[in-house]
């Protein structure tokens, strides 16, 4: 089984999200005439859910074929890159994604943010903030100790 282009790109995507990606991007790169049809850009919350991610989409796409030409990653597992010619996957802790902003150097680009409705009433987040009481008659810390605080205390050199 062959996947290319928008639908690689797509189950690249998918598979991202299967093991917790956020901010899940895909940008369509075709008109701009540049390496790639696609870049798949996700973030990942520390370096192992990088690993995580990249080897996630890695095991499943060469059950069914599909190989990287290339790929990549940083010293320190910040980011990882698979290359599938045609979609180029981007996988950043969330640190080096702002650090390396991709989205703005290649902002020319068409995006596609992945998992995002286009229906209005799912869009709405309906945000509950709840506000403290405050009760009658008691000062702030009005349970507070007053005894000095226990451990080491600085002595001064003044005599």
């Amino acid at each position: 089984m062959s996947l290319e282009g928008k639908k690689l790109a797509e189950a690249v995507a998918e598979l991202a999200a299967e093991k917790k990606a956020s901010n899940i991007i895909i940008m369509d790169l075709r008109k701009m005439d540049y390496v790639a049809d696609y870049f798949v850009i996700a973030s990942a919350e520390s370096y192992v859910q990088v690993g995580a991610i990249s080897g996630n989409i890695e095991d499943a796409l060469r059950k069914k074929g599909v190989y990287p030409y290339h790929t990549e990653s940083d010293r320190n597992n910040n980011w990882n890159l698979l290359d599938y010619s045609d979609v180029v996957v981007h996988i950043f802790e969330e640190g080096t994604r702002k650090f390396y902003s991709l989205e703005r150097i290649w902002g020319d680009a068409k995006f596609i943010e992945f998992g995002k409705s286009n229906k209005p009433e799912e869009k709405k987040i309906k945000t509950v903030v709840r506000k403290a009481k405050a009760v009658k008659g008691k000062k702030k810390n009005a349970g507070a100790s007053k005894a000095k605080p226990k451990g080491r205390v600085k002595k001064s050199s003044k005599k």
